[in-house]
């Protein structure tokens, strides 16, 4: 008799495993909106659903990694900004509403060969695509695998903390 009571006890359906894991970290599909440069010279808004943790720090590296995979939208439309090997190593929110992103790859690490206004769109794209998105990011700080660095292509200068800059946005996709 025990040993049926054992067997019929495993035979329970259990939820799958992913369901079970997104239940207990709270995580939900929301929409954020991630930053590119579009052929006017500007930053612009994608709107993207994509499944993110509730809490703010646990979701920041989600966003970043979601926005390091270039735009969704048709080739011309908006412009992929950072090079195709970056890597976001962490996220980082500090008390007082800075967050530290280090990011790496082969690229950034030896020497990103790119103009400045490239390097400064990808730079803005990462700090307005924070603040938009995370209400405590306030500032952002960029380093290179874990190390301070002095720009990513030696145009824009990382060695302070980054705020967003409205006048690099399309006013349309404010």
């Amino acid at each position: 008799m025990l040993l049926i009571a054992v067997a019929v006890s495993g035979c329970r359906k259990k939820p799958p495993a992913a369901a079970n894991l997104n239940a207990a970290n709270k995580v939900a599909v929301r929409m954020v909106r991630l930053y590119y440069e579009t052929p006017q010279m500007l930053l612009a808004a994608e709107p993207r659903n994509i499944a993110l943790p509730e809490s703010a720090a646990a979701a920041m590296p989600v966003v970043v990694r979601e926005l390091m995979k270039g735009p969704a939208s048709p080739a011309g439309a908006a412009l992929r900004l950072f090079p195709a090997d970056t890597v976001v190593r962490g996220t980082y929110l500090l008390p007082g509403g800075t967050v530290v992103v280090d990011l790496g790859g082969t690229t950034l690490s030896q020497g990103w060969g790119t103009g400045s206004h490239h390097e400064l769109m990808a730079v803005y794209s990462l700090v307005q695509t924070l603040a938009t998105n995370f209400a405590d990011a306030r500032r952002v700080r960029i380093v290179i695998n874990g190390t301070p660095a002095e720009t990513l292509a030696g145009h824009v200068s990382l060695s302070r903390s980054l705020v967003p800059q409205p006048g690099l946005v399309d006013p349309r996709s404010r």
